[in-house]
């Protein structure tokens, strides 16, 4: 294939106090061109970023990979010369890619430069054998049945490192898969049943369907470990018969909606609206109802709200709703004033010399860090073949989207104009115009307040 090589001096630099040269380089690419069976053909070298952290010979080599209109394969020798972080490492990656070029590692071991990334980038002090050696560890200490990391519940690492029964959470796991197989309740009124006689998960919280399902989807009940593809029967005490737990594991899948395909459409304040009395989430939900009138018609009607999770999933609080169209038009209401008084604070701070206090700005930092938090997951996942790069494309875009609607919180546009025309509005820009203005809705009866 036919190659270009690249490097920055700097990437060199910090990677060790050995001198590199651009004929140095070029006499690397060249072994590895040989070695490999591809055709040399150019090589672009940077010695220093620009004023604006571009690198000239860089943007030079994207240049020519367009113009020519050939394949390329650009050879790097390792993934810092892309960035000094695996976002910029990523972007790098991704910008060639869309070029038209491919990219690779000159390091024999590690020629993908997105798992390249992780050695030369990733955690410090955590090296390429080292975790190796970690994983080694962890397949023989499976091949013994022996518990790796948090044990689930019902039981605790014993001193030979396999599971060993704790009675009293044993007693709950039975209690769940008897009311589930033999009194036929269903995993909400056993969510219900558990919360209403006080027994809390191991953690001290309430328990909630995921939970319960977790559970009776669980074989590790019946004594058989599994991990890593692994399936050890007998492995350590179990705490219900196979015979009930494949019971129960039946009538999961029997319960089960098939041929169902949703279509409900989205809801605008979904993430934003807690219950005021429990402060849990509420969810969007959709009811569908049918009737017959007098004359043999039958109708059809869609009702749409939001519903504190908790009753839904821990059975607890009250039946609080809100029709969806009420409870966002009284926030669409509020939102001029709460951004009146946001200017009237940061002007305040501004004259006291500060930061502003601002549970928008909080949120909106929370939810660049859950956006940085994804990108990280889709870069582990590409790296390791389990997803595309355009699922690593997406979620840079959702990083990039993250960060500029956060700057728009602190310097929004014209609201009473966007107001005006909402109807006019496609979700996408309802959606992102509420996530830039509204931190959080705390919801009543009878009354919804905007936070911050």
């Amino acid at each position: 294939m036919r190659a270009l090589g690249y490097f920055r001096l700097d990437a060199y630099t910090q990677a060790s106090d050995e001198t590199k040269t651009l004929d140095d380089f070029e006499r690397d690419f060249m072994e590895f061109c040989d070695l490999n069976l591809h055709q040399p053909v150019r090589c672009f070298g940077d010695l220093n970023a620009s004023a604006s952290m571009r690198y000239p010979q860089y943007d030079s080599m994207l240049k020519y990979i367009e113009e020519s209109g050939s394949n390329f394969l650009v050879a790097i020798p390792d993934a810092s010369h892309l960035g000094g972080d695996l976002e910029a490492v990523a972007r790098r990656f991704l910008e060639v890619e869309s070029a038209g070029a491919k990219v690779a590692c000159q390091d024999e071991d590690m020629p993908d430069p997105l798992q390249n990334a992780f050695v030369v980038l990733g955690v410090t002090g955590v090296s390429r054998a080292k975790s190796g050696k970690i994983r080694r560890s962890m397949e023989d200490k499976a091949l013994q049945g022996k518990g790796l990391g948090r044990p689930p519940y019902g039981y605790r690492n014993g001193d030979d490192g396999s599971f060993a029964v704790v009675k009293d959470e044993a007693a709950v796991v039975q209690l769940i898969f008897r009311l589930y197989t033999r009194e036929e309740m269903g995993m909400r009124l056993i969510v219900q049943h558990l919360n209403e006689r006080g027994i809390t998960t191991r953690r001290g919280g309430k328990w909630n369907v995921v939970s319960v399902r977790d559970i009776l989807k669980n074989p590790v009940y019946m004594g058989t470990y599994t991990r890593f593809g692994l399936r050890l029967p007998r492995s350590h005490e179990a705490i219900i018969e196979p015979r009930e737990y494949r019971e129960a594991r039946d009538i999961v899948r029997e319960r089960r909606p098939r041929g169902r395909v949703s279509r409900a459409e989205p809801y605008l304040l979904s993430g934003m609206v807690f219950c005021a009395y429990c402060g849990n989430r509420m969810m969007g939900v959709t009811r569908h109802q049918r009737w017959r009138n007098k004359s043999g018609r039958r109708n059809r009607k869609t009702y749409r709200y939001y519903q504190c999770q908790s009753r839904n999933n821990q059975s607890v609080c009250g039946y609080h709703t809100w029709r969806e169209a009420d409870l966002e038009g009284a926030v669409l209401s509020q939102i001029p004033l709460a951004v009146k008084a946001r200017e009237l604070q940061r002007r305040s701070a501004h004259d006291l010399d500060r930061e502003p206090d601002s549970a928008l700005r909080k949120v909106w930092d929370e939810r660049i860090r859950n956006a940085e938090r994804r990108f990280l997951l889709a870069m582990r996942k590409t790296a390791s073949g389990a997803a595309k790069t355009d699922h690593l494309e997406q979620a840079i875009a959702d990083l990039d989207k993250a960060r500029a609607s956060a700057e728009r919180s602190d310097t929004p546009a014209n609201v009473e104009e966007t107001l005006g025309k909402w109807e006019d509005l496609e979700f996408e820009e309802k959606r992102d115009f509420l996530l830039t203005h509204v931190a959080r809705v705390e919801v009543r009866d009878h009354m919804a307040t905007l936070v911050g």
